[in-house]
């Protein structure tokens, strides 16, 4: 189905939908999705490796636990996700969406709170 990418672009949030708005087939935006997920994975350990960096030992802890519920949040959210498109191919490109998504938010998240304020 040839208008998967673009009907999935409208269903999910358009976090990655810039980056792969070029994107013609399932597989091209699946590509392009799956290089906003490494880039953004990693993006998100190097802001978190920095956050720890700043903190006293005690709240580099707490962070850590944080952080780790956080990664079990968005395993449990973008199962769900990927659920409702399941036996379709728009469900790989739902599950790939959320995570990009979710880890982007949890990046601007890291940086507001431990690299950009003051405590």
């Amino acid at each position: 189905m040839k208008y998967v990418p673009l009907l999935l672009l409208l269903l999910l949030p358009n976090v990655a939908s810039a980056q792969c708005k070029d994107a013609i087939s399932t597989k091209d935006m699946q590509d392009c999705m799956d290089d906003e997920w490494k880039k953004s994975d990693a993006e998100l350990n190097r802001v978190y490796q920095e956050s720890l960096k700043k903190l006293k030992p005690e709240q580099a802890a707490l962070l850590k636990k944080a952080q780790r519920a956080w990664l079990t949040y968005r395993g449990a959210q973008c199962e769900a996700d990927y659920k409702m498109f399941t036996g379709g191919t728009a469900a790989p490109l739902a599950l790939i969406q959320c995570r990009v998504s979710l880890t982007q938010e949890r990046t601007k998240t890291l940086k507001h709170t431990y690299l950009t304020s003051n405590p």
